[in-house]
């Protein structure tokens, strides 16, 4: 495997190389993986933290759609997957495009698969993980003011002042202010999109990934346990997530029972995929790219972040 200073060094001599060698290494995963189709959706949330351009978002379609035309499908989908999640309408849009496509999809996650990363692996139908990788919770995420409050907090948060009110009505001028913030349909609308995401994950797993699970009854039960625990649900038997960005990596999905495999146990492509995903941080640090949709035959769908010039001193705004 070639690592990222390697690669830098070879950048240094060629600055048009990267595309032409990410595309090599997306054709050595797809030959790993017995032709399948390859598509890599990577985003520069770690690169780029502040542009609000690399979350998922329904124009991703159109990545998709790209990657697609004219592809074979019969040999199934390798989706290597980089992403801090995004907007679950997207994911559902992305997740039912890819299920109209292929029988048969995994995901490949290098490093990080958060949130709506996470409802995209679960939709597979085998997700592949190293040690140094993760998925995360699935918990929506509300914006009040300035500051990011997850549905469950918001939830949790106003079924405690009941609870606090209702033992002692002295306490209600202590919630008040927070309560102020903390409206009736937020309130409302944090249920609903709890109840949104599990059920879209649920129904998902049934349908993939636990699909060989020959008792109706038993699929259904494994798929509440699987959406329940990444919903930040207290999961008897499994605990449960207290973070949004908190770390659910291979021995949790294991013990959860998701149809999981190891990168490390084929060491050619785990070459592959991690030098592909060299190149796509030398990509994003390198150009103003955010995202972009690759396939393994060179096809590549790109969003760039847009530089406005600050006008020149004494100029007209």
């Amino acid at each position: 495997m070639a690592s990222w200073s390697d690669l830098q060094r070879q950048l240094g001599q060629d600055p048009g190389w990267l595309g032409t060698e990410l595309a090599k290494r997306l054709e050595a995963v797809s030959q790993c993986r017995r032709g399948s189709i390859v598509v890599f959706y990577a985003s520069a949330f770690l690169q780029k933290p502040d542009n609000a351009s690399s979350a998922l978002a329904r124009e991703d379609v159109n990545g998709f759609m790209n990657a697609l035309y004219e592809a074979r499908t019969e040999k199934g989908l390798s989706l290597i997957l980089h992403t801090p999640g995004g907007d679950p309408n997207a994911v559902e849009s992305i997740v039912e495009y890819l299920h109209s496509k292929f029988d048969h999809i995994e995901v490949i996650v290098p490093y990080l698969a958060m949130s709506g990363g996470a409802m995209i692996s679960l939709a597979s139908d085998r997700v592949m993980l190293g040690r140094q990788s993760q998925l995360g919770p699935i918990d929506p995420q509300n914006v009040i003011g300035n500051q990011i409050h997850s549905a469950r907090a918001i939830r949790d948060g106003f079924n405690q002042a009941r609870e606090d009110i209702g033992n002692d009505t002295k306490l209600a001028h202590l919630w008040a202010p927070i309560l102020q913030n903390m409206g009736p349909s937020l309130v409302l609308e944090a249920d609903r999109a709890l109840s949104y995401n599990k059920e879209l994950v649920a129904n998902w797993l049934k349908r993939r990934m636990l699909k060989g699970v020959v008792d109706e009854t038993e699929r259904g039960r494994q798929a509440e346990v699987i959406a329940a625990y990444f919903n930040a649900e207290d999961t008897p038997g499994h605990g449960k997530v207290h973070v949004h960005g908190q770390r659910i990596g291979a021995e949790k999905l294991a013990e959860l029972g998701v149809e999981l495999t190891c990168l490390e146990e084929d060491q050619a492509l785990q070459d592959d995929v991690l030098t592909a995903y060299h190149l796509m941080t030398l990509i994003f640090e390198t150009t103003p790219s955010v995202k972009f949709i690759a396939n393994h035959q060179g096809k590549m769908w790109v969003k760039r972040e847009l530089h406005v010039p600050a006008p020149l001193s004494g100029s007209p705004q």
